[in-house]
């Protein structure tokens, strides 16, 4: 074998930035909770983000266990409606995508309507001057 048919090695920056997350202490272990319920909406919503997301185990500091415990706890609150998927967050700074509204729609056919009547009448007085 020779050393030509080695890969090479990559050094790079890390993906995170060099960040490290800053772990919390275990809420279960420090309140003595053993058993995670479905039920208790207000423990489940400590672990999850203002959108309704999970946190992770290194964010909340649990281990494998009480986080796998957790994730299916959280999910089944969530197929029994007690917990939300998603929650909708306003945007800030951006207006509507939407179009015109169906009064300005309205109102601008008007406009529109007008204009033609005023042409029209205006065709028709030029036509009899002519005439």
């Amino acid at each position: 074998m020779s050393n030509s048919s080695k890969k090479p090695v990559r050094r790079g920056a890390p993906k995170d930035g060099g960040r490290k997350i800053k772990k919390k202490g275990n809420v279960l272990a420090a309140e003595k909770i053993e058993y995670i319920d479905y039920k208790d909406v207000n423990l489940l919503q400590r672990f999850m983000s203002d959108r309704s997301k999970i946190r992770g185990k290194a964010v909340n500091g649990h281990s494998i266990q009480q986080q796998r415990e957790l994730v299916t706890a959280i999910k089944n609150a969530r197929e029994m409606a007690l917990l939300p998927y998603t929650k909708r967050v306003a945007s800030v700074g951006r207006g509507p995508r939407r179009g015109p509204s169906s009064e300005e729609v309205v109102d601008q056919v008007a406009e529109v309507e007008i204009d033609d009547q005023v042409t029209e009448s205006l065709v028709e007085d030029t036509e009899e001057g002519e005439a």
